[in-house]
């Protein structure tokens, strides 16, 4: 079956070697992010007593859900922090990604009570997971539950709430390449959990009025709203007022201590003075991949209907809007190596994302990595995908790191603690780095 190909045998110490003045918990961080890991039988079920996996916006798993007989899509945690072991490691926030056991080293059992992580079957270092936050207890009075509505992520510091869990951008002519939004959407439909697509702003308010308001979570500082393009329309309300009416009414509710990161399509200077008026702080045009050519075929969707270099350069035009560490686009990296497509050579990769981490935060733009999951659903995901080097991760979060300093550029807007021990992002390392 098509998919990631079991990686190489290798040293991890050799990688600390290799890199004495990197973090050993970035180094391992994005080890598991790239290679996933895999959850004994215990582990799932002592896992299933704390926050479980959401699946709030991509499925980030390495195999199928259909895949999953012991319904680890239900017991599985978020996230999951590493800390301790030989190495003192301090503790490290990690998205889960499920994998088979035969293709990760990285496996999460409970051993005498404990939960702990492995490499190769050897101790790696003590498990932390999140316990359930008070309002997860709560549901709609369809039957939804809160959790369903708005996520706690990053360690509880964020809130995130995909509203439209489809995208506009349809089929192979304009999905992104890498992406299994619409697919995770209706595959989690069909495990019969509660997974509602369309969110309405009611509800969205409803929830946030809990956990802001009634029952203030004390880690929450910020709330993060996104959903697929919108092309068309929806409810008759284009890409900007559709997702402005929700900004709006948490404002009203909320007012205006917490900061609002909205993730939308690439936005005119106009466009964004709409949304900064309703009350967003910080902007996410997600750029994906950096090279020219590689953009049009991996996002062809916004290729279509706005073009790179307009995408671009609208993200460094909405830094006069938002401000300097509040216009933080994603790219997926890793995904520009990808076959039948990708780079060939690691180096070539890296230099890439060099000139891309230079151009952007230059321009005051405070650019994100997000280690790229082959999601078998993807169309990515239907090609033997051979593992990327961790050489690249490791090169390219010291480029950002560097760039960032070199700068003088803000932290992200209310995004997460930066340094290693302190940061809580999950899905890369890049924010982990530092004394």
């Amino acid at each position: 079956m098509p998919g990631k190909m079991p990686y190489t045998k290798y040293d991890l110490d050799k990688y600390f070697e290799r890199y004495p003045d990197v973090p050993k918990e970035v180094i391992i961080k994005e080890d598991i992010l790239r290679l996933g890991v895999h959850i004994t039988d215990a582990a799932l079920e002592e896992s299933a007593k704390f926050t479980t996996k959401s699946y709030y916006l991509f499925s980030y798993d390495q195999i199928d859900v259909e895949e999953m007989k012991r319904q680890e899509f239900l017991k599985a945690p978020e996230e999951f922090k590493f800390k301790g072991g030989p190495y003192n490691l301090r503790p490290t926030n990690n998205k889960t990604c499920i994998e088979k056991p035969e293709k990760t080293p990285y496996k999460i059992d409970l051993i005498d009570g404990k939960l702990q992580i492995l490499w190769e079957n050897n101790y790696l270092g003590d498990l932390e997971l999140r316990n359930k936050p008070p309002y997860y207890r709560h549901s709609l009075p369809d039957g939804t539950p809160y959790s369903d509505i708005a996520a706690c992520n990053f360690w509880g510091y964020l809130s995130f709430c995909t509203i439209l869990r489809n995208c506009q951008y349809w089929g192979t002519k304009e999905e992104c390449v890498f992406c299994d939004i619409n697919t995770n959407a209706r595959k989690q439909s069909k495990t019969g959990r509660p997974f509602m697509v369309h969110k309405s702003v009611e509800d969205v308010v409803t929830v946030f009025d809990t956990i802001f308001n009634k029952e203030r979570e004390p880690e929450n500082h910020t709330i993060i709203l996104t959903g697929g393009a919108v092309t068309n329309s929806i409810g008759h309300k284009d890409n900007i007022h559709f997702y402005e009416q929700y900004i709006r009414a948490i404002r009203e509710k909320i007012g205006h201590r917490w900061a609002i990161h909205l993730q939308t399509t690439a936005l005119t200077k106009e466009e964004c003075r709409i949304l900064k008026e309703a009350g967003v702080d910080a902007h996410h045009s997600n750029i994906e991949v950096w090279d020219k050519e590689k953009f049009n075929i991996y996002c062809p969707g916004k290729a279509k209907f706005v073009g790179r270099d307009e995408w671009i350069k609208r993200v460094c035009d909405s830094v006069e809007i938002f401000g300097e560490g509040c216009v933080c686009p994603t790219l997926v990296t890793g995904a520009e190596m990808a076959r039948p497509w990708g780079f060939e050579k690691w180096q070539d990769a890296v230099k890439s994302m060099q000139e891309c981490w230079e151009y952007l935060m230059s321009r005051g733009v405070t650019p994100r990595s997000s280690s790229w999951v082959i999601e078998p659903n993807s169309a990515l995901g239907k090609y033997d995908q051979p593992v990327i080097p961790l050489e690249y991760y490791i090169e390219i979060d010291i480029a950002w790191y560097e760039t960032w300093k070199k700068y003088k550029l803000p932290p992200l807007r209310n995004f997460t603690p930066m340094g290693p021990g302190r940061c809580l992002s999950v899905n890369s390392a890049h924010l982990d780095m530092g004394s």
